[in-house]
């Protein structure tokens, strides 16, 4: 039993270290149950909440657009600490950062919990961000402890909780909200947040590289300055305050003045977060790129702009929370959890890039559908979002998240899938954001439907732009023998 205590090479990744926890051997099956269990808490508070925007509306007495921006504050921070954590995580352990990242996040939802302010609650949904970077540091540990040819199709169950649970999380939040309000679904969030801290302490080991280079925190401060500074210039300026405000202006020139800063802070220290020849490189920014604008076209489509539509009683739908989720998050979350797996066994046979740029054209074609025929027609928009769960949750998302580590430093192993999940934070949020915008300037000049047609557009122009982006990713086999 000593021997399982102990800290001891990873049989599969070079140069990681693995050590079980306690004294209990590595049992893959249950280390998975956990990171799905985290996973899950980090998506049930981006996805759970969509059925809620009508009721959490009403009783904060505000509109759909600013519980859109309290999504954006949660998927900012996500994407921030994204980048801080995975490095972090080379060097301190990343058990232990998925035990400080849940943690804040149960804090975050008892603020949550508490509170009935629209204040409050961005301030709550700030510190449920902290688990933004869970999938990363999930991916990374089973990379350290399963064999690449169970890899893929493990990686293809987790892509599926990120991408909803299974349907469950849409379902469950559209009965909890209408039997018992928005807050409803923050105590299920708790439980689950609860159960999963338990569940890291007893069976997730301890992966972490002994030989990682220190923690830049310059470059991990700027480069997040820059990403939030850009955000919230995005959403300011195709939000209500416009291009010209002065806050608008004062996000631009911060994003720009913090990406410099970042290059100049790159430059000059001897172990940077990203070196700036690994950042150029089409492997980087071809993975962050196809990221960041899948996740602001489908995402904020799927999770968003339809459900905002389907219970708006004046100018949508008109359905309820349970009769939102049940007719279109639940069906596509569903065909999604049924075909991840399949794709994350065969993608290393047929590859990644093959199956990802597939995905992007399907979503292309279905957001065109959405909007060319609007949101008139219940069973047209139910057909184009359920097909999403095939060709977005299925085999975009799950691709993305694999090629994060696939195109991985071997001495940074960290950087880049910390970088994509910022992407994957980053994309939702500022997809979001700005259809929130859209949507909430339009509502303020009476016109609400046509902010809905704006945001659909917004939806189409990121899918043709990600799929662009996919195109520069280059072909490559992994040591496993898996093809990218």
């Amino acid at each position: 039993m000593a021997e399982l205590s102990r800290e001891l090479p990873s049989e599969f990744i070079e140069g990681t270290t693995v050590r079980a926890a306690g004294n209990r051997a590595i049992n893959p099956k249950l280390v998975l149950t956990a990171l799905m269990l985290v996973i899950a808490s980090f998506q049930l508070n981006a996805t759970m909440l969509a059925p809620a925007i009508g009721d959490m509306a009403s009783a904060l007495n505000t509109n759909a657009g600013v519980i859109g921006w309290s999504s954006t504050v949660f998927l900012a921070v996500a994407a921030a600490l994204a980048i801080f954590f995975p490095p972090l995580a080379d060097k301190i352990g990343r058990r232990v950062t998925l035990l400080i990242s849940v943690s804040f996040m149960v804090v975050g939802t008892v603020l949550v919990l508490v509170t009935s302010s629209v204040a409050m609650l961005m301030v709550g949904r700030f510190l449920q961000g902290f688990c933004g970077a869970t999938f990363a540091l999930g991916n990374l540990t089973l990379r350290a402890i399963l064999h690449p040819k169970k890899y893929g199709f493990y990686i293809g169950l987790v892509a599926a909780i990120n991408s909803g649970v299974a349907g469950i999380d849409t379902l469950l939040g559209g009965v909890i909200v209408d039997h018992a309000g928005y807050k409803g679904i923050f105590w299920t969030i708790l439980a689950l947040e609860v159960l999963a801290l338990i569940c890291v302490v007893a069976w997730v080991p301890e992966t972490r590289v002994p030989a990682a280079s220190r923690m830049d925190w310059g470059g991990a401060m700027t480069l997040t300055g820059s990403l939030w500074s850009a955000n919230m210039a995005l959403t300011f300026g195709f939000g209500s305050l416009g291009w010209g405000n002065t806050w608008t202006i004062v996000a631009i020139i911060a994003a720009v003045v913090l990406a410099v800063a970042f290059v100049l802070v790159e430059r000059g220290v001897a172990d940077p977060l990203v070196p700036l020849p690994e950042l150029v490189k089409r492997q980087t920014w071809g993975v962050t790129g196809t990221a960041f604008f899948t996740l602001a076209s489908a995402f904020s489509v799927l999770m968003y702009l339809i459900p905002a539509v389907s219970q708006d009683v004046e100018n949508g739908l008109g359905m309820g929370g349970t009769e939102s989720a049940l007719l279109y998050l639940t069906p596509f979350s569903l065909l999604g959890w049924l075909l991840a797996p399949f794709v994350g066994k065969y993608a290393p046979r047929l590859g990644y890039r093959a199956i990802l740029r597939a995905g992007l054209l399907g979503s292309i074609v279905l957001i065109t559908g959405v909007v060319v025929f609007g949101f008139e027609n219940r069973w047209v928009l139910f057909t184009l979002a359920f097909l999403m769960g095939a060709t977005y949750t299925a085999m975009s998302n799950t691709t993305l998240n694999a090629m994060g580590v696939l195109y991985a430093s071997p001495t940074r192993p960290g950087v880049l899938p910390g970088l994509t999940s910022a992407a994957f934070n980053l994309g939702a949020g500022v997809g979001t954001g700005v259809m929130a915008s859209f949507v909430a300037r339009n509502a303020v000049a009476g016109d609400i439907t046509a902010g809905y047609s704006q945001a659909a557009i917004v939806g189409l122009v990121c899918a043709v732009i990600a799929f662009a982006i996919s195109l520069a990713l280059p072909a490559q086999e992994t040591t496993g023998g898996e093809k990218i």
